[in-house]
């Protein structure tokens, strides 16, 4: 496993490490168009957290949705956008940290895992990047929350 590249979990075994924070106040900020306008940006920077989803920029819009991310919550669908501007998801924003999840077959660790293939080059190559992927127990777990919540399979 990449230096950087973990996957949630408790234990002792040194490729699991849980995922800790302490956050006071959170703000959870979408990746909708919506934001554009609202002028929310040095409201939501006051939060001690500051959630994000997949690919939304900040750069350009501090105004409206802040400048500060301090967890990008990433679908396994959205990572090659995130590779496709690395510079400035794992460079310019190095504390933030990245937590990937995604079916196993993509997140595998046996070398057939698509999109966990794309992590650890990331991670070779921006070696200060903070990157979390689920595992499969904690992807089953919240897939049978999102049946039990919708009645549909994700």
């Amino acid at each position: 496993m990449g230096k950087n590249l973990y996957q949630e979990g408790k234990g002792n075994n040194h490729k699991l490490r849980p995922l800790q924070l302490d956050c006071d106040l959170c703000a959870i900020v979408s990746n909708s168009g919506q934001m554009v306008g609202q002028k929310v940006g040095a409201e939501i920077d006051k939060s001690s957290c500051i959630w994000r989803m997949n690919n939304a920029p900040t750069k350009g819009y501090e105004e409206d949705v802040g400048k500060r991310t301090t967890i990008r919550v990433v679908s396994h669908t959205s990572v090659p956008l995130l590779l496709k501007n690395p510079e400035y998801f794992f460079k310019e924003t190095n504390s933030t940290l990245y937590v990937i999840w995604g079916p196993f077959r993509n997140m595998r660790k046996d070398g057939n895992g698509i999109v966990y293939n794309m992590l650890k080059k990331a991670v070779d190559s921006y070696p200060t990047a903070k990157i979390y992927v689920t595992t499969e127990k904690r992807m089953s777990y919240c897939d049978a929350v999102f049946k039990k919540e919708t009645g549909k399979d994700r």
